[in-house]
């Protein structure tokens, strides 16, 4: 257990950790396709649960 410890710190250590810069840029790609994805799941929902209300009033 110690072992694990040690080599954790060891390992905790080498982490290059991201700059603001790096960290803000990264943080707007994850929203902005965030977004973007649940702007076409919403519309691909739409779409469908329409096609299936003119389905069912067709059938």
């Amino acid at each position: 257990m110690g072992k694990f410890f040690k080599d954790f710190t060891a390992e905790s250590k080498r982490i290059i950790w991201p700059t603001k810069k790096e960290l803000s840029s990264k943080t707007t790609t994850v929203i902005v396709t965030s977004i973007f994805v649940a702007i076409i799941l919403f519309l691909m929902d739409l779409l469908f649960s329409n096609a299936m209300v003119y389905l069912h009033q067709w059938i």
